[in-house]
């Protein structure tokens, strides 16, 4: 029934958006947003398995008629521990308590074609991100790791990578509501070594245009 109530809803908006098209289009083509986001932060810990977690972020979208530019920062909020080999621990691994992860990503973005006020596009870019703090617990044998040990979870706590994103932004006259997901590949040299899925969706706002008059 929820899901029944929310097709209905996005129908009945769809509708109401796309009464006005050509009015919205004024509003979206060379357009300067600002928007803030929410979202869900999906990968896989090592030896914990999949979780998800918050993720909030604002972002900066810069359109022309085909295509644009986007710049976003986000925060993603959570407690985590995960197992890291380390050959002088009588267990042969450690625990590594790590918590939060930032990103900044900038990417170009396409759209391909209006819908009335609904605009897919697709983007290609690079992010950076960083683990907010990463702790190695003592193992029950109180073996303590060595420096070497110490200095590669550092350098594992932050990747940059390729990343790419896709979305839908409807427009309602200056403002616009849109979702999007973005995506980084798996990584070896990254504490968290699979896909990174982030799952997005929040309000823009049209604070002018993006063409010097």
């Amino acid at each position: 029934m929820q899901k029944l109530r929310a097709v209905a809803v996005a129908l009945v908006a769809t509708i109401v958006v796309s009464s006005s098209a050509s009015a919205q289009m004024r509003n979206f083509d060379n357009s300067w947003f600002w928007g803030f986001k929410s979202g869900i932060n999906t990968f896989s810990v090592p030896g914990h398995g999949n979780t998800s977690t918050v993720d909030l972020g604002i972002d900066w979208l810069i359109t022309r008629t085909r295509g644009g530019l986007y710049v976003s920062a986000n925060q993603s909020i959570f407690e985590r521990d995960l197992e890291f080999l380390d050959p002088t621990s009588l267990t042969g691994q450690r625990t590594i308590h790590v918590n939060d992860m930032r990103r900044i990503s900038l990417a170009g973005v396409a759209f391909p074609k209006h819908f009335g006020a609904i605009t897919p596009y697709a983007g290609l870019g690079f992010t950076i991100a960083v683990l907010g703090d990463a702790r190695v617990f003592v193992d029950s044998a109180t073996t303590f790791p060595n420096n070497s040990f110490l200095d590669e979870v550092e350098k594992e706590r932050s990747r940059s990578a390729v990343m790419g994103l896709a979305g839908v932004q409807i427009q309602t006259k200056r403002a616009a509501i849109f979702a999007q997901e973005t995506m980084l590949p798996s990584n070896t040299s990254f504490l968290f070594r699979s896909v990174l899925s982030f799952f997005e969706f929040g309000v823009r706002y049209n604070f002018g245009s993006s063409i010097d008059q």
